[in-house]
């Protein structure tokens, strides 16, 4: 999990980006890509409009970092749920079960790749050095070495990039049984890194 340190400013700074990103994201689940301002984000955070424009630097800046924010609470719950299991493939059984139905049911992810997201947020959501995968899968690779110790790092990031890439299939067009596509998908990836 990360561990946020610090000075007392820096601490209140980092509050004062996640109430702002908090504030942005009830607003895209509200309004919808299209529909988010930047002037109401502030207002419904309660700062002004030049405060969201220094922190984010404009709507990709503040679509980056919503994305960013996102990942990093999925990428939190992945490790609690693999963390939560002593065997290796019990833990990818929880993690990738807790993924496929935290994304199933997360607002914000299914706005942002919704067909009103528009195309500027699903570049940066799909492709590029912002994207999901991009950003997830050092830190799900991380967790994973850290935790079983001699799995292929080669195929471990394949492994990963899959993971994320099913769960973000799921969540543009959910398939009928989580626990189905849970099971066949810890079985794959267990099996290509030979876990037991």
């Amino acid at each position: 999990m990360t561990v946020v340190q610090g000075t007392q400013a820096q601490r209140i700074a980092r509050q004062k980006r996640e109430e702002l990103l908090d504030g942005a994201i009830a607003e895209l689940v509200e309004h919808g890509w299209r529909g988010l301002q930047m002037q109401s984000v502030a207002k419904r955070v309660g700062v002004s409009r030049q405060t969201m424009y220094n922190s984010f630097d404009g709507r990709e800046g503040l679509a980056a970092a919503m994305i960013e924010h996102l990942s990093n609470s999925f990428l939190d719950g992945f490790e609690m749920s693999f963390l939560s299991k002593d065997e290796p493939v019990e833990q990818w059984r929880a993690g990738i079960h807790y993924l496929l139905r935290r994304g199933s049911e997360d607002p914000a992810l299914r706005t942002m790749l919704g067909a009103g997201a528009g195309n500027q947020f699903l570049e940066l959501l799909t492709s590029g050095s912002g994207s999901i995968v991009t950003h997830t899968r050092p830190r799900m690779t991380e967790i994973a070495e850290l935790h079983q110790p001699g799995l292929d790092h080669e195929h471990l990031l394949s492994a990963v990039e899959t993971i994320i890439r099913m769960v973000l299939s799921n969540i543009v067009q959910s398939m009928e049984s989580l626990t189905r596509i849970a099971e066949d998908l810890t079985g794959m990836i267990t099996g290509f890194l030979k876990v037991s």
